[in-house]
């Protein structure tokens, strides 16, 4: 069962990973160095995402599990984990497009906020 419990590891590293990606801009702020990985990790969402291909993570998680005697879901870990708990019919257009927003906008406005900081015109 070692196999399953470092399937859940994956899946926690994974899910820090979804977290970083939208809160990695406002920490960045904070901790400069931090831009670097975050940018990084931003760019290998935005490849896996562009080519279609399935994330390296979740290919390993589903593999622990299949090593482990589990059967793995079928689905990303996005619609496994966080959509079809709420929305059982899992990511549709519609729900597709909200997982787009809620990923763009903080990053966007983490940014153009780090970018207003350095130049000196923000109002705080």
């Amino acid at each position: 069962m070692v196999a399953v419990g470092l399937a859940r590891l994956v899946a926690a590293s994974h899910l820090s990973y979804i977290v970083f990606l939208l809160a990695g801009g406002f920490m960045a702020r904070r901790w400069p160095k931090l831009m670097k990985w975050h940018l990084g990790a931003i760019g290998a969402a935005g490849v896996v995402n562009l080519t279609g291909s399935d994330c390296p993570l979740t290919v390993w998680e589903t593999w622990l599990l299949r090593k482990g005697g589990r059967e793995p879901y079928d689905t990303g870990f996005i619609s496994h984990y966080l959509v079809e708990p709420i929305y059982p019919p899992g990511i549709t257009g519609r729900v597709n497009f909200v997982i787009l927003v809620t990923l763009t906008v903080p990053i966007t406005v983490s940014y153009l906020r780090m970018r207003k900081t350095r130049s000196g015109t923000d109002s705080r």
